[in-house]
């Protein structure tokens, strides 16, 4: 998969351009960058509508990032900050409910993309089955 990156670009479009190809996993962007197996703050999210060139002024906003399912979290993550500035951080979905991955920096897309359908796949049967002790 490749993102274009440009000023026009709002963070919203990236990130249905990733969960296109990802669709168990999101990405959220923020003002504050993290560590490695670190989480970010909710507070320094950046909501979807902001374009790239309202983001950071002085950071180059033209480019492509390449992503492969192999590559680890981290290397997603340190892509988007070294190349565009972009603090990013991958979620997945853990009980129901989407989560960080930020002890997860070490798995590929592709594991956490599987971990994150065969999480859901589990609240959905029991959600089928609790509809039948409720008869």
């Amino acid at each position: 998969m490749h993102i274009h990156i440009h000023d026009g670009i709002s963070i919203g479009h990236i990130k249905q351009i990733f969960n296109d190809f990802y669709p168990f996993l999101k990405l959220e962007f923020f003002r504050e960058p993290h560590a490695r197996f670190e989480r970010s703050s909710e507070l320094s999210r950046i909501p979807d509508h902001i374009t790239i060139r309202n983001i950071h002024k002085d950071a180059k906003h033209d480019g492509t990032i390449e992503i492969h399912p192999t590559q680890t979290v981290g290397n997603v993550e340190k892509r988007f900050q070294t190349d565009f500035a972009l603090p990013v951080q991958v979620y997945w979905i853990q009980k129901g409910k989407w989560v960080q991955t930020d002890s997860m920096d070490a798995f590929t897309l592709k594991e956490v993309n599987e971990l994150s359908k065969n999480d859901s796949d589990e609240f959905l049967i029991e959600d089928y089955e609790e509809g039948f002790e409720d008869e």
